[in-house]
């Protein structure tokens, strides 16, 4: 302490020395330059998240920083002349670059933050601009104790505490400037490169007040010089400016460069995101989509989950109806409900997604209790109010639309795949839209997955069923109130070798999914010119009508009439003894290219009859622009009309409709006599059901035929 406090022990003279202005303003312009560029490259540090980088660019401004601090005690050094020889100490001139370095690290790291709210607290901040401030003082006086001369160097107590103190208060002072500037500087360019000046010249002013005021404090005890001239070793100038402009270079142009890669790294990444998120959103509802679904199922890590699809029942229904546009409206509203319940009311866990057209998945993670049946009893209940939700009406613009949903659910937890998890879940809700007319919701069961199974197989021996001569066309006789038989209706039947006779119920929506509907129904249209043209070489049978049912897909096929036509010319067969049953589904479809086919085939004679009439979306405005002949009423009507007066009066209302038009009626499913009596007081008198005959192979039928009375 004796060699280091003037006490009054020296025993040499004073030796008075003076600043240069012009140094002392260059060292000041140094510490600013130095502070500055040691904030532009903590920017970079607070731009990575990747720990790596944001360490590597705190320690190039930690460096920067302390470099600034030492350029700066020694450039002020220079700018001390008195009239000593004064050189300086290699090593220790070196090491004092260390606790500048050690104290701005620690500084700044405590004001790069990768978390909200993104600033540093109060308390954090007092700490690191005590810290500054100490490692500037440490700095300055491992500094002075480089310096050697012919005598001593001493200092005074008073000054030598202000000079520490004012040290730590303008430490404190510029890491609390920097914390509020660098808050202030999120808005615009401007106020960043104002709030790094302003930080950077309290810095500055830390540095260099710790210094001028410690120098105060200083004194030389020595021989001065006859001559009197100020004789500093002058390496240590050039060796501190060629440091200080080379680290500061260094540090602007890796800055510029860093920016510039990371700009362009993150225009990468930033398109990278918007691709994926394109290959994973919806356009239209904006929700994620079948492939980021099973991201997200693939990322489930823990509990177990439910998959719910969501089916809107006869959707293409109303896109025809009203317009895709409306349909977009709903698909977007359903999209709006499903968000606002599950995210805001229910679970921020759960998961929606828009699988396709009008399907939409939603992943539940159940409840955490033991008790499996109570989990049970929620989830379904959660997806029954789900459901609820999405079947309240929709508006779209003046009107009103009403809507049925069907559900398939399963349960799955982190050992179950993907594709099997959407599986399961999508036989579900198969099996949901079959039974919509009970609650409309469907768990999924192992046997769901055993029937799809023997589906698929009975598809691929679909598929081989023509080739095999397995399908057979049967004809079920339709008659007058004459009892005579006027035609039959070609109904199709399929005699499996091993399963024997498969009901068309069974296979027929097999052949309409799965497309071979289209081989099937041109097979069909073969077969009938067949029968008519043997129906035509006898007397008996050439004025009977036969009726084949034409499905919608088979219908919208472009080349159908083309087909048709071909037919009818190769058989030679008369076009008004064919007649072709169709459904009203088909007329949701685009009516004007309906209307022009069936025109077309009506021109060369074929005749229509509209099948299961009242089950459908029935119009007056179809059949009254359509070129029907015929108008059959469905089974179901018969079947319940002797016992239910409302069905009585619907069956009355399509007859009277049908007269009112000049179409002809046909009843279908009669089995009873009372139901034919009750229809032929109604006005109808054209009957097929099993009263009459049931269906029959051709050669029977046409034994029948002989063995009745015919017109």
């Amino acid at each position: 302490m004796e060699l280091f406090f003037d006490l009054g022990q020296a025993n040499q003279p004073l030796v008075i020395g003076h600043h240069n202005w012009l140094l002392v303003l260059l060292s000041y312009a140094i510490a600013l330059l130095g502070a500055y560029t040691s904030l532009l490259t903590l920017t970079r540090a607070s731009s990575y998240k990747q720990p790596r980088f944001r360490h590597i660019w705190l320690i190039v401004s930690a460096v920067i920083a302390g470099l600034a601090v030492w350029s700066m005690h020694f450039i002020g050094m220079l700018a001390f002349e008195i009239p000593l020889e004064i050189s300086h100490h290699v090593g220790l001139t070196f090491a004092s670059v260390v606790p500048a370095v050690i104290a701005n690290w620690f500084a700044l790291k405590t004001q790069v933050s990768q978390h909200a709210p993104y600033t540093a607290s109060i308390w954090t901040t007092l700490i690191a601009g005590l810290v500054l401030g100490f490692g500037i003082g440490a700095m300055h006086y491992v500094g002075m104790a480089a310096m050697r001369f012919d005598g001593i160097l001493l200092y005074n107590v008073t000054w030598f505490s202000i000079s520490i103190a004012v040290a730590l208060a303008l430490g404190v002072i510029a890491m609390l400037t920097y914390r509020v500037m660098n808050r202030w500087s999120r808005d615009t360019e401007t106020k960043r490169l104002l709030s790094r000046v302003i930080s950077a010249a309290i810095i500055a002013l830390a540095i260099s007040g710790m210094h001028y005021t410690a120098m105060f404090a200083a004194r030389f005890y020595g021989v001065s010089e006859v001559n009197g001239q100020f004789q500093h070793a002058h390496w240590l100038a050039y060796f501190i400016g060629i440091c200080a402009a080379i680290a500061i270079l260094v540090a602007v142009f890796g800055t510029f460069v860093d920016k510039r890669l990371y700009a362009q790294a993150k225009s990468q990444k930033e398109a990278r995101s918007i691709i994926h998120n394109l290959a994973t959103r919806d356009s239209l509802t904006g929700l994620a989509n079948r492939q980021m679904l099973i991201e997200h199922l693939e990322g489930i890590a823990n509990a177990t989950h439910a998959l719910a699809i969501f089916d809107l029942n006869k959707f293409k229904a109303l896109n025809n109806t009203f317009g895709a546009s409306n349909g977009d409206l709903v698909l977007q509203q359903v999209a709006d409900r499903l968000q606002n319940y599950l995210y805001n009311r229910v679970d921020k866990k759960c998961f929606v997604a828009r699988l396709a057209g009008n399907e939409f998945a939603v992943v539940l993670p159940c409840s955490a209790s033991s008790d499996q049946d109570r989990t049970k009893a929620e989830t379904f209940a959660l997806i029954k109010s789900i459901q609820a939700l999405l079947e309240q009406p929709y508006k779209l613009g003046h009107f009103t639309h009403l809507l049925t949903v069907s559900v398939g659910v399963t349960r799955f937890d982190k050992t179950s795949l993907p594709d099997s998890i959407l599986g399961e879940a999508s036989l579900a809700l198969a099996h949901a839209k079959l039974n919509h007319h009970r609650s409309g919701v469907e768990v999924f069961q192992a046997s769901m997955a055993e029937q799809a199974k023997q589906q698929t197989k009975l598809e691929n021996e679909l598929r081989n069923a023509l080739s095999k001569n397995e399908l057979q066309l049967f004809l079920q006789p339709q008659v007058n109130h004459e009892d005579r038989i006027v035609g039959a209706e070609a109904l199709l039947r399929w005699y499996h070798p091993e399963q024997g006779w498969i009901s068309p119920a069974a296979f027929i929506p097999i052949a309409e999914d799965s497309g071979l509907i289209i081989e099937i129904g041109d097979w069909i249209i073969q077969q009938a010119c067949e029968i008519l043209k043997n129906w035509g070489h006898r007397a008996h049978t050439a004025s009977l009508t036969l009726a084949i049912n034409v499905s919608g897909r088979q219908f919208q096929q472009p080349d159908f009439v083309e087909k048709l036509c071909n037919a009818l010319k190769h058989h030679g067969i008369k076009a008004q003894n064919l007649k072709l049953e169709i459904t009203e589904s088909l007329m949701l479809h685009d009516i004007e290219i309906v209307a022009e086919k069936m025109h077309e085939l009506t021109r060369v004679g074929v005749q229509f009859a509209i099948d299961d009439f009242g089950t459908g979306y029935s119009s007056l405005l179809y059949l009254a622009e359509l070129p029907f002949e015929t108008l059959k009423i469905d089974v179901q009507f018969v079947r319940d009309m002797l016992h239910q007066n409302s069905t009585a009066s619907i069956v009355q209302a399509i007859i009277q409709l049908a007269q009112s038009l000049n179409l002809s009626v046909i009843a279908e499913g009669v089995e009873e006599p009372e139901q034919r009596q009750f229809l032929s007081k109604l006005g109808c008198h054209t009957y097929q059901g099993y009263l009459f005959g049931r269906p029959v192979a051709v050669n029977d039928f046409n034994s029948l035929v002989n063995s009745v009375k015919t017109p």
